[in-house]
């Protein structure tokens, strides 16, 4: 599972109970509110991107809850909620918002309800006037017919009717762009399986509809035992050409989902032995559903579209949706087939190598990632790469569930895998980027069940599953999308447009990397690898493609973890932080180990940290600038009195992330004064602090040896890349030329690892 940012719903805490060896409390829970510390690691140029709510009141909530179980105090006449649909729908219009992008609902999974899960022939017809406020009626459907066009915001809003003449508000969501029900037109008859009623505001109610698999169109005619009598029309075409030949108009109108539910019905009534009919039929329902995104559909209409003088277009289009479905290999065949039939088309020639491309970056992963990263831009982050996954594979963990493991032993500094985004949206807005993931999420499922498969398999959090999502059900997959938001909010990754390009502007300034663009988005098969707050791995993004690089050498049979956020250097504050946002307890080595150290202990170089932090604050205390002796041993002193704080039989392998600002700050000091030998002392503590336990040693000729990124696991940040080039130019200052080229070849591997590639230009650009 990956877990990295926070969900607004309840979590599973994990209590750990039990002392240390030397009969001090160990440190549990959220018990200690200790000093507030500033210093966060710079792990990587991402930021932890929080959902933004909807302001709900508590005023609404109570009147909801006061209501909830009963029927509504009064119902608004017809004519008025028409007449005040019809107002809002007129003043859309006239503001010219008919073409503008679509608001997308923002999931509050405090008020989740599930999805039905039983066929509509088990449930029961109820009448509009028996609908309970904030009621999920189980066992029961309605059918309703719109009487007013739809509003297109959040969702479509109509106005229905039921046969009775009871009127009420209709909301549905997350219908997508290949429905129909998208844009209910008027007179639709809806049926709407286990209704949600909601009270959603001061004298208004409606029907909500969440789950897009609770509503059906009901077709005129194929449908006449569910519609009421009072509802019935009739068919419009009685032919299957008549209808094959609505298909083509509404095709050519651009309306796709009215184009597909029309060849659906001709090849309902098609002739049975009339093959080059349905042949066509299933090549134009193929080719609408790959203009949907409903690849699934688009692949299997395509195939059932053989047997006629124009399978190339059968076998280019089944390649298409493979593509799309990002299974080269079977693209790749389907491509071969279409060629083979000679097709009078160049475009499969080239498409074909295309694919042949992808398959490549699939089994070698042999991306450029820096020329990769000038085709980003702000507007357009969707990479046409392949995801590389072969190094690692999904096993069984004995801490964590699932886990991702190396297939073969994989150096520091190597790709361990890269991962095209299964859902990530285009444009990045702070305040509606979550919801558009989200409603793009819910829409990939929807119309793609081997999607859906994949998500589903994710960790859902606390969420209750009933265990039937993705069943067929009614002809149509059961889709939940409170959980497939808790999977989202799970598993879903933020990260810059391009880490690298962040990084080069000022690694440590939020609003540059804002500047280089966000985006959030969900990577399936990166969702398996753990937490760790020492990892073996850090990730990066190249527009829609996350890097994931080792920072250590990495032997087959190993599990690949990766940090979740930029984590506290204090452990309290660490697994505060764990417990908090997400549930659970971290048992990585280092959390493990300080866990170990007393409570007393901990706050103790909190506070001292929180000193050092004021030190720092002061006016005038900046290291690049010439600092005075007095200042620079006062700093020493209490670097050296916070490294006495860390126990010895606890810290002896351990990182020190809490010396890292102050070792940091001399380090900077002493090169405004071009102290080298001073520079490389406070260089190596600042990477003994990460973990670099020994990062100098003696080989077995007694030449010094830079020890990092091989056998020790240490945490990676971009204060390690400083310390490394900083280190380089010390020992460059002191004529050790080959401790300077280690130590500059250590800095351009830290650089790879932390943003996925590196080169002269970005290199010489980090600062």
């Amino acid at each position: 599972m990956a877990v990295p940012e926070p969900a607004a719903q309840a979590t599973e805490v994990v209590p750990t109970n039990g002392k240390d060896e030397s009969g001090d409390e160990a440190v549990q829970g959220n018990e200690l509110a200790p000093t507030k510390v500033d210093f966060d690691l710079q792990i990587g140029v991402e930021e932890i991107l929080v959902d933004v709510d909807p302001n709900l009141s508590l005023d609404y909530l109570q009147k909801a809850n006061r209501l909830a179980g009963k029927p509504p105090p009064h119902r608004t006449p017809r004519e008025r909620l028409v007449t005040l649909h019809n107002n809002h729908v007129a003043k859309k219009l006239q503001a010219g918002n008919q073409k503008g992008p679509r608001m997308v609902k923002k999931v509050i999974l405090a008020l989740s309800y599930p999805p039905s899960s039983k066929p509509i022939k088990e449930l029961e017809k109820m009448p509009l006037s028996d609908l309970i406020v904030e009621n999920h009626h189980e066992d029961a459907y309605i059918v309703v017919r719109t009487i007013t066009p739809p509003y297109q915001g959040a969702g479509t809003v109509a106005i229905v009717e039921d046969e009775f003449g009871n009127t009420e508000k209709l909301a549905l969501y997350n219908q997508g762009d290949s429905s129909v029900l998208s844009a209910v037109p008027e007179g639709s008859v809806v049926l709407v399986k286990e209704p949600y009623y909601k009270f959603s505001g001061d004298h208004d109610f409606m029907i909500c509809v969440d789950h897009p698999s609770d509503a059906f169109l009901l077709r005129q005619g194929p449908d006449d035992e569910l519609i009421p009598e009072s509802f019935r029309t009739g068919e419009p075409f009685s032919t299957a050409a008549e209808w094959r030949e609505a298909g083509d108009k509404a095709f050519m109108a651009r309306d796709f989902p009215l184009a597909a539910a029309n060849y659906t019905r001709a090849l309902e009534l098609a002739p049975q032995d009339d093959a080059k009919f349905k042949s066509d039929l299933y090549t134009k329902r193929a080719g609408v559903n790959l203009t949907l995104q409903c690849y699934d559909g688009a692949l299997q209409d395509a195939l059932a579209s053989r047997g006629g003088p124009t399978d190339w277009k059968s076998y280019f289009i089944a390649a298409r949706a493979a593509y799309e479905l990002t299974d080269f290999t079977t693209s790749k065949t389907y491509f071969e087939e279409a060629l083979q039939r000679n097709p009078p088309s160049s475009n499969v020639q080239k498409e074909y190598e295309r694919c042949l491309a992808r398959v490549e970056e699939s089994e070698k992963g042999n991306y450029d990632l820096a020329a990769i990263s000038r085709t980003v831009t702000t507007k357009n982050i969707h990479l046409d790469k392949a995801s590389f996954i072969s190094n690692t594979e999904v096993r069984s963990s004995s801490h964590h569930g699932r886990g991702l493991f190396a297939v073969r032993d994989i150096k520091a500094g190597e790709i361990i895998y890269a991962e095209k985004a299964t859902c990530v949206p285009n444009e990045f807005n702070t305040e509606h980027n979550s919801a558009a993931a989200y409603a793009q999420l819910v829409a990939m499922c929807k119309d793609n069940p081997s999607i859906h498969r994949k998500v589903l398999d994710l960790y859902g959090g606390s969420y209750k599953r009933r265990g039937n999502e993705g069943d067929e059900m009614d002809g149509r997959p059961v889709i939940d999308v409170f959980l497939l938001e808790s999977i989202r909010r799970k598993n879903c990754f933020s990260g810059t447009h391009v880490s690298a390009a962040a990084a080069l502007v000022n690694n440590s300034n939020r609003s540059n990397m804002w500047k280089h663009g966000m985006s959030r988005g969900l990577w399936v098969y990166a969702a398996y690898s753990n937490h760790a707050c020492v990892p073996n791995s850090n990730r990066s993004f190249v527009g829609d493609l996350l890097v994931s690089v080792a920072s250590v050498d990495i032997p087959a049979g190993t599990e690949i973890t990766h940090i979740y956020l930029p984590p506290k250097a204090a452990y309290l504050r660490r697994d505060e932080q764990y417990r908090a946002s997400w549930g659970f307890a971290c048992d990585c080595t280092l959390c493990v180990g300080e866990a170990k150290s007393p409570r007393a202990a901990h706050q103790k170089r909190i506070d001292m940290l929180a000193e050092i932090e004021a030190f720092m604050g002061k006016k005038g205390m900046s290291p690049r600038r010439y600092q005075p002796d007095s200042t620079i041993r006062q700093m020493e002193r209490m670097a050296a009195k916070l490294d006495a704080l860390h126990d010895p039989d606890v810290y002896a392998e351990l990182p020190k992330l809490m010396l890292v600002w102050p070792c940091m700050w001399l380090v900077e000091a002493f090169v405004t004064r071009k102290k080298w030998t001073k520079v490389v002392k406070w260089s190596l503590d600042v990477l003994r602090g990460f973990g670099f336990v020994e990062p100098l040693r003696r080989d077995e000729k007694g030449d010094p040896q830079l020890w990092v990124f091989k056998d020790v696991e240490a945490v990676i940040t971009f204060e390690t890349i400083k310390a490394l080039k900083v280190l380089s130019q010390a020992y460059k200052a002191l004529d050790e030329e080959s401790l300077a080229a280690q130590c500059e070849a250590a800095a351009r591997k830290g650089l790879r690892i932390m943003v996925g590639f590196v080169t002269d230009e970005t290199y010489n650009a980090f600062n």
